[in-house]
């Protein structure tokens, strides 16, 4: 089988089987999962994370791999050991050097010891759960049944989707955003006002008594 690629003059046709034979075949069947997982049209990616990182990363943290796989393969559900490996890789996607095996540790860690902003670090358990769940959805039950006529499809609400009337919306997470429940850790220091690349207008919240800008506070 060979794909084409590109466009025009850069067109180029590719031969799966050397990619599948390159890879090795159990990377092969958890591609799907790590697709949707990483980041596609209809799941969200990780912010500031591309799919070369995050190939990068399962090649140092093959354990996921069979969680890929599973979850690449019409899914009933996630299980807690699937859960724990996907948390340990995003935890690897954002600081290889972290000892930790769960992302909200992880996340106290970047934050309070490496001082980066909440909008760098990982996602929280509920958060990825959630993710994890519309990651599985188009994965294994959408994608993983493409080629049957009549694919059982259960409904989005078990993962990671919510209805509002007759439109489904995501279900990001089951906890308070951090940006309402400690909107005190944003501070700016803008010269020339607010707006643009300032924190605070990009947070989408107001300045406080710890910006050391010209707004009113």
């Amino acid at each position: 089988m060979w794909i084409a690629f590109g466009q025009g003059a850069k067109m180029r046709w590719i031969p799966v089987y050397e990619v599948v034979s390159a890879i090795g075949l159990e990377k092969t069947r958890g591609i799907p999962y790590f697709h949707a997982f990483t980041g596609c049209d209809v799941v969200s990616a990780f912010r500031g994370k591309a799919k070369k990182s995050a190939w990068q990363t399962w090649n140092v943290f093959d354990d996921v791999s069979e969680t890929f796989t599973n979850l690449s393969q019409h899914p009933t559900l996630i299980r807690d050991l699937d859960l724990q490996r996907l948390e340990r890789f995003v935890v690897l996607m954002y600081d290889r050097s972290s000892a930790a095996t769960g992302v909200d540790e992880a996340r106290l860690d970047i934050f309070a010891r490496k001082q980066r902003p909440y909008n760098s670090i990982p996602p929280t358990q509920a958060a990825l759960r959630e993710h994890a769940k519309r990651a599985a959805y188009q994965a294994g039950i959408i994608w993983g049944q493409a080629t049957i006529s009549n694919p059982d499809t259960s409904s989005p609400a078990e993962w990671g989707w919510t209805q509002k009337g007759e439109t489904w919306q995501i279900c990001w997470t089951t906890v308070p955003p951090i940006a309402a429940s400690c909107r005190e850790l944003t501070k700016c220091s803008c010269k020339k006002g607010c707006k643009g690349r300032c924190k605070c207008f990009q947070s989408e919240l107001p300045c406080t008594s710890l910006c050391s800008c010209i707004c009113e506070q």
